[in-house]
């Protein structure tokens, strides 16, 4: 693989050479910090804009188009990565070296930067009949989040984060939320991505890279000149534990436990956690958690652990009966010290790592999977996968042990259901 990259002043594009793959991926990216009032907006911001444009004025237009493009994939995505907001329009599209038609890489690579550039606005607002589809898109979406006990518990828990920090806010919002957003308020939110939201391209494909990046520039008028980058990380301190009760109409319970990880280094970020998190919680059947809570003990339903990188914590969310979130919590707290004590064996060390290389290497096998590595390389300076698997194989008991004794307390919440039984 051949990576380059072209400087221009109000953008960057970044390219990845190679033949291993028939179709090609691209990705523009938009990033702000993350903005209460444009968090909603803004991702349907991205479905609205890759439904349509002024030149595609509906759905069923764009995906004509699409299909002329010989089955190109056009959509949009927004994440929240710790006090970065990312808005992508994402165009998969076929090698043009299987296609007879010298215009069909100029016009493929034009459909998304029109979409961008030309969206479907008159007098200041978004076309009406577009706006309904996706917004009642949106409420299906928010409604179905509700009906997901760990994702309500979890939604919840982060909530009561101390301080105004933007690891609460939840993409979807509310549906009292989703009801304020109108035509035009979509319209002052478009130009305030456009005109103030730094922006890059990622391109991968067996691609001239030079001829992309003239395409590219010729018709993409991006107006904003590269300032300040907004901060990535954000700092959420724990060591004073807040206890929540919530109660729900489910009838399990959820129990999620949220611990602040202060003062790691880049190493510990990028590779040593992913062990820590992968043996506690992350690995399934294998983890500590697993085997302590539901094998040993038959004590709940399900229990994982994530480790949210950019917002420095670590949540394990159980799902089990009311009856039983004392004893559940007392076994945690014993998962967690014996990860801090380092009571785990050599061979469980070897499968996270083999487990850790083989996901790494299975990043390499899709082009949406490079390009996210590069996203991140340049959002981060994360090692390129090659780098990482080289950092883990040299991982040991030691570094992993000194990750869990950075952990601390942050929130205990338990959003209790109605059954009364015990498992």
């Amino acid at each position: 693989m051949e990576y380059k990259k072209y400087e221009y002043p109000s953008f960057n594009i970044y390219t990845v050479k190679t033949n291993r793959f028939k179709t090609c991926h691209m990705e523009i990216i938009f990033r702000d910090e993350v903005k209460k009032e444009e968090i909603l907006a803004k991702a349907m911001l991205a479905d609205i804009m890759t439904d349509c444009s002024s030149i595609y004025p509906n759905r069923r237009e764009m995906a004509k188009r699409l299909e002329e493009l010989y089955d190109a994939n056009f959509y949009g995505v927004t994440n929240k990565i710790g006090n970065t907001f990312l808005t992508s329009f994402v165009l998969s599209f076929l090698n043009p070296r299987y296609v007879n038609d010298k215009t069909y890489l100029m016009e493929v690579l034009k459909l998304p930067i029109e979409a961008i550039m030309k969206p479907f606005i008159m007098a200041d607002e978004f076309d009406i009949k577009n706006f309904n589809i996706v917004k009642n898109r949106f409420h299906d979406e928010i409604l179905a989040i509700n009906e997901d006990i760990g994702r309500v518990a979890t939604k919840n828990a982060l909530s009561n984060l101390e301080g105004d920090t933007p690891t609460k806010l939840n993409v979807l919002g509310t549906i009292e939320e989703l009801e304020e957003i109108t035509p035009k308020r979509l319209s002052e939110v478009y130009n305030s991505l456009i005109n103030t939201n730094n922006c890059d391209i990622f391109i991968i494909g067996d691609l001239d890279m030079d001829k992309i990046a003239n395409i590219i520039f010729k018709y993409f008028k991006n107006p904003v000149i590269k300032t300040k980058e907004p901060s990535i990380y954000v700092e959420n301190k724990g060591g004073k534990l807040k206890k929540v009760i919530g109660t729900s109409k489910f009838l399990e319970t959820s129990l999620v436990n949220i611990y602040s990880m202060s003062n790691l280094t880049k190493k510990e970020k990028t590779i040593t956690v992913y062990f820590y998190n992968y043996l506690l919680g992350g690995g399934g059947l294998n983890s500590k958690l697993y085997q302590l809570l539901r094998e040993k003990n038959g004590l709940c339903y399900g229990i994982k652990s994530m480790y949210l990188k950019y917002d420095n914590l670590l949540m394990i969310e159980t799902s089990l009966s009311k009856n039983n979130v004392k004893k559940g919590n007392r076994l945690i707290a014993v998962a967690l010290k014996e990860m801090a004590e380092g009571k785990f064996t050599d061979k469980d060390l070897d499968n996270a790592r083999e487990n850790f290389i083989f996901s790494l290497s299975l990043a390499l096998d899709s082009p949406q999977g490079i390009i996210n590595n590069y996203v991140f390389h340049v959002l981060d300076d994360l090692p390129l996968i090659s780098e990482r698997i080289k950092l883990v194989k040299d991982i040991t008991k030691e570094e992993i042990v000194k990750v869990a004794n950075k952990i601390k307390p942050n929130i205990l919440y338990v959003l209790e259901g109605e059954e009364n039984g015990s498992n």
